[in-house]
């Protein structure tokens, strides 16, 4: 029974490649104007262990799914540009139990007016959070697991409507400097968590207003038909002083093996004063099934 499911799943496969060879599932629908780069891919990471006594080991899974999608609408007076990163992944561990490992809702929308071939003016909004609880794991006395909610849905949620100057001078970079005001929220019922709170007061403020500048720099670039790499820095300058800066710079490579399957390098640096005096790091390598649909 295993050897016919194998079967049907490797058949399923290479008929899948075949059909995406050519281009995404949905290429040659979108109008003419349009240009779109949307990817979905489920990616699964497993060691097991069984009475493996040569060295030590600890059985594991991880899954984590994601989809990226960014389209373009050209038209004389303008362009529309709209970005959205979906991303949710989780680890299991023996000892430990499931915990998240990845967690992100980002949508960009804007619009930038071609009023020159390659400096353009532009205004655009953001919306940023998670979908799940996250938490922070600690023990008790008895070495019992305590498991404290930290995070959630619109905890924080980032709310951000910028309007400045881009420089495009083509596909592959971009730069951008805007007035932006960002907007943190903390979702009702959410006391614990001081994201939007301000600590020279006594009363736990569940939003906050940030007028600053804001810059955003892309890069994308594809080696060869099968490695591709893009970066995206971005930073937020608060008017109430330079020390008052946040960052986030996004870094991953990729190569695709086959039609379907994609092996993924990713390196993140993300720095907010508010969370922590430190900057955050996060390296992910991955293999997993990857479905162009454009």
């Amino acid at each position: 029974m295993k050897k016919s499911l194998f079967a049907i799943g490797c058949a399923a496969l290479i008929s899948a490649s075949t059909a995406f060879a050519e281009g995404g599932m949905f290429e040659g629908y979108l109008p003419e104007n349009w240009q779109a780069d949307v990817v979905a891919a489920v990616k699964f990471t497993r060691m097991q262990f069984s009475n493996w006594k040569l060295e030590d080991g600890t059985s594991s899974y991880t899954w984590l799914f994601s989809y990226d999608a960014a389209l373009k609408a050209h038209w004389n007076v303008a362009d529309w540009r709209n970005n959205l990163n979906l991303a949710l992944g989780y680890t299991k561990t023996d000892g430990l139990g499931t915990r998240k490992s990845s967690d992100k809702i980002f949508y960009e929308t804007m619009g930038d007016f071609n009023a020159s071939e390659k400096i353009k003016p532009y205004v655009g909004a953001r919306f940023e959070s998670q979908f799940t609880r996250g938490y922070d794991y600690s023990e008790d006395e008895d070495g019992n697991e305590i498991k404290t909610v930290v995070s959630h849905f619109m905890a924080p949620g980032y709310v951000t409507q910028m309007a400045g100057v881009g420089y495009f001078p083509n596909d592959n970079f971009s730069t951008r400097l805007a007035f932006a005001n960002r907007m943190t929220i903390t979702a009702d019922g959410s006391d614990s968590y001081a994201y939007a709170d301000d600590k020279d007061t006594k009363k736990i403020e569940k939003f906050k207003n940030e007028p600053g500048l804001e810059s955003i720099t892309e890069f994308k670039y594809s080696f060869s038909e099968i490695v591709s790499f893009k970066s995206r820095l971005w930073a937020f300058v608060n008017f109430k002083g330079f020390d008052q800066i946040d960052g986030r710079w996004e870094n991953l490579l990729a190569l695709s093996l086959s039609p379907l399957f994609e092996f993924q390098i990713s390196y993140d640096i993300a720095y907010d004063k508010d969370l922590d005096e430190d900057s955050q790091h996060k390296n992910v390598i991955l293999l997993g099934v990857t479905w162009r649909m454009f």
